[in-house]
């Protein structure tokens, strides 16, 4: 059977086949807000490029299309991918997690805490998105800059002056297109490829409950600046679900209170991923010498190894649906094609900080202890590989109002600091008129139209990155052993943080008191039982603390330089969430599509392959004799 693969052009305007290429000058792994951007920005260059995605193309669905379906996106067996993760090594401390997930004897699975018998322990839900535009496909669109820090950090253990604040702002003007500020606002772009919006706050407008507590979050917050003693008026209250997130003020990273939503969509609220811009440059050119092969899983990385640091020299990978045992749809009976291409200039990982460091690993790039375990032949022996892996922190409070919510309108931001920061604010988050409480298969309990839950994400924590991703077997379809290590060393600190965003979202509660909203009934992580002291408060969080947002397992620094190059070989980067060396802000979306254009910016050498050279040796003696 011959290796087919489809232009993308097949996959906007209907099915054309195209012989495999046998080589492409640039071959990526992985569409996701890394690797998909980079893709088109390196084909524009005029290389040819092979874009290799796992999962195929669901752009056109109505479901990911409309962010507000977040939910049902990650839970949509088309595009999910399971990993089951553990927050420590503690097994009693993990039995303890109320939403662990459980295999039971007929296939099903279980959640919560008294699983059927005989049911195997899988672990923490962990979902990935496997089609074209990666999880930036099945997220919540979210947008948010990190603080300056984090850039000038990257900057300052590199020696890169290119990574500071100030140059990777530029890199974010390059790549936005802003739809909800006028032309040539300060700190935004207006002709990049990724669309950009948030809502105008117009919902206020036929709000009634959702005005109280918006009002409520506003006057403990401080946000208006009004220090009159009237009544915040409706005009106030809008500016600041107009206010701006992802401002360029001096002091951005210490300013709290409402700000707006924003999030990667179009004019009209549409999700916009690099889904849509790799078929916008195709309607744009056509002829763009990029391959796009969905269903396409890679499996192994060839070296050259006759002279010199190890280089890429080719790849194999397999084409067929569900090919990787974190699909649901995963069937070991399922017939694949081969596929095969040989690397001209660079291969670019861009797998996520789950599979990124399980292909390297299994390509002989990582700690070479753990590789001759599995019997793996050490090609570069990095110790960081797989590492470092972190995450933001998630928790929340969740009760139930005495009456149904009125009106509550559409989600905005509001972001805290709190006395464990001495810098920058730390705690994003948002009131929701649902249960938010984690992430498990099929979440979430709705509890009704009277829940409310104040979900927030800890930024910048301090013990957030000491997981790590090691290989269970040398099966490249397997999925990796992973374990965060939640609150492991220095984390008083981190516990001392979220105690104080719940007690601001208990605070909130307060203040709803003449609403008829109240009295709430809290159902975590204070309850009926009275289980409410601040201890009582940080050790449910350290219980029942959750996340989805995994970076850091080929950090910049360790495993890469700040070139995204692997060390140790050559010809060889990697360009998505896994190379931040602390997790980014609250949503890494965004500073990974910034990075994958600060990666299209990197010059590279072709490196002769000295297969090339026997061959062309042999031509030149033919032609001689």
């Amino acid at each position: 059977m011959r290796l087919i693969s489809y232009s993308l052009v097949a996959l906007a305007f209907g099915t054309k086949y195209v012989i495999g290429q046998s080589e492409y000058q640039y071959v990526i792994a992985g569409s996701g807000a890394g690797g998909g951007p980079l893709a088109v920005e390196i084909a524009k260059a005029g290389y040819s490029v092979l874009l290799l995605e796992a999962g195929s193309d669901l752009s056109e669905d109505p479901l990911y299309q409309d962010p507000d379906k977040a939910t049902e996106a990650s839970n949509d067996p088309r595009t999910r991918w399971d990993f089951f993760v553990k927050h420590s090594n503690d097994s009693e401390r993990e039995l303890k997690y109320e939403h662990t997930t459980w295999r039971t004897t007929n296939g099903s699975l279980y959640v919560g805490l008294d699983p059927p018998r005989e049911a195997h322990h899988l672990g923490v839900w962990y979902p990935r998105a496997a089609t074209l535009g990666g999880c930036a496909m099945h997220n919540a669109a979210i947008l948010h800059m990190p603080s300056d820090d984090i850039w000038n950090y990257i900057a300052n253990i590199t020696g890169d002056d290119s990574w500071k604040a100030s140059e990777m702002r530029k890199v974010y003007e390059e790549i936005e297109n802003c739809n909800y500020l006028p032309k040539g606002s300060a700190g935004h772009g207006f002709s990049g490829w990724l669309q950009t919006n948030q809502n105008d706050g117009s919902w206020l407008n036929n709000a009634t409950d959702g005005a109280t507590v918006l009002k409520a979050i506003a006057e403990l917050t401080g946000s208006t600046g009004n220090n009159t003693g009237s009544a915040i008026s409706d005009a106030e209250l809008k500016a600041l679900l107009n206010r701006d997130i992802n401002g360029v003020e001096p002091n951005r990273d210490q300013m709290t209170g409402v700000f707006a939503m924003a999030t990667h969509t179009d004019s009209v609220g549409r999700r916009f991923s690099p889904a849509n811009y790799i078929k916008k440059a195709f309607e744009e050119n056509p002829d763009l010498p990029l391959t796009v092969q969905l269903n396409a899983f890679l499996t192994k990385i060839s070296w050259d190894q006759l002279q010199g640091p190890p280089a890429v020299m080719s790849v194999d990978y397999v084409v067929g649906p569900s090919a990787y045992k974190a699909d649901p749809r995963y069937d070991s009976s399922r017939n694949t094609t081969a596929g095969f291409s040989w690397v001209g200039k660079e291969l670019i990982i861009s797998a996520g900080a789950f599979n990124t460091p399980q292909i390297l690993k299994l390509s002989g790039v990582g700690p070479a202890e753990e590789l001759m375990k599995h019997n793996i032949t050490v090609v570069a022996d990095v110790p960081g590989v797989g590492e470092n892996l972190g995450d933001n922190y998630e928790g929340g409070v969740l009760s139930l109002a005495s009456k149904p919510f009125e009106g509550f309108g559409k989600p905005y931001a509001v972001q805290l600091k709190t006395s464990a920061s001495t810098r920058n604010r730390d705690i994003f988050l948002w009131p929701m008129n649902s249960a938010f409480e984690g992430f498990w298969p099929g979440y979430p309990s709705n509890r009704g139209p009277s829940a409310f839950t104040l979900p927030f994400v800890l930024m910048d924590s301090r013990s957030s990155n000491r997981g790590t991703v090691t290989l269970r077997s040398t099966d490249p379809f397997e999925q990796p052993e992973i374990n965060f290590r939640f609150f492991e060393g220095d984390s008083d600190e981190d516990l001392q943080a979220m105690l104080e965003a719940v007690k601001f979202d208990q605070k909130i509660k307060s203040l709803l008191g003449s609403s008829g909203l109240a009295p709430f009934e809290e159902l975590h992580p204070c309850t009926s039982e009275g289980k409410c002291t601040d201890q009582d408060i940080k050790e449910y969080l350290k219980l029942q603390a959750y996340s989805h947002h995994a970076t850091g397992t080929c950090a910049i620094g360790s495993v890469l330089d700040s070139r995204f190059r692997v060390k140790g070989v050559n010809r060889l980067r990697v360009v998505d969430a896994s190379v931040f060396p602390k997790p980014p802000g609250a949503f890494p979306v965004l500073p990974t599509f910034m990075i994958s254009k600060k990666a299209a910016k990197v010059p590279h050498q072709k490196r002769v392959r000295y297969v090339d050279l026997y061959f062309e040796d042999i031509a030149n003696a033919t032609n001689t004799a």
